[in-house]
């Protein structure tokens, strides 16, 4: 499971394996199926259960089982996203020294010495 930034779980709910929870998202009362892909300010909430495999569009606002029953799903290029963002946050701790050093500056950068 990738939850990205500014996005936010909020149970009682479930994410399956492999589900990408895109940048300022809402899942809320929510069963998120294994495979599934909720896009960029989409909200998925009300008890829904989203179907494994499933693509919430941007924007969407998924409340209901009909409109979760309706969605298609993840298109190649959406879980090419996913494998690039995932690539990129594993590179992300190599650098969290100079976030995260030993010792500070004034204005407040870390270091190492």
């Amino acid at each position: 499971m990738t939850i990205a930034h500014g996005a936010m779980v909020h149970g009682p709910c479930y994410i399956a394996d492999k589900v990408f929870v895109s940048f300022n998202s809402i899942v809320y009362s929510a069963t998120v199926g294994r495979g599934s892909f909720i896009s960029y300010n989409a909200v998925v909430t009300n008890g829904v259960r989203i179907p494994p495999g499933s693509f919430v569009p941007p924007g969407a606002h998924i409340d209901s089982q009909e409109k979760a029953d309706a969605l298609s799903t993840v298109p190649k290029d959406s879980k090419e996203f996913v494998h690039e963002v995932q690539r990129v946050n594993h590179e992300f701790p190599a650098s969290y020294h100079l976030l995260f050093g030993g010792n500070r500056c004034s204005c407040g950068f870390a270091y190492d010495q």
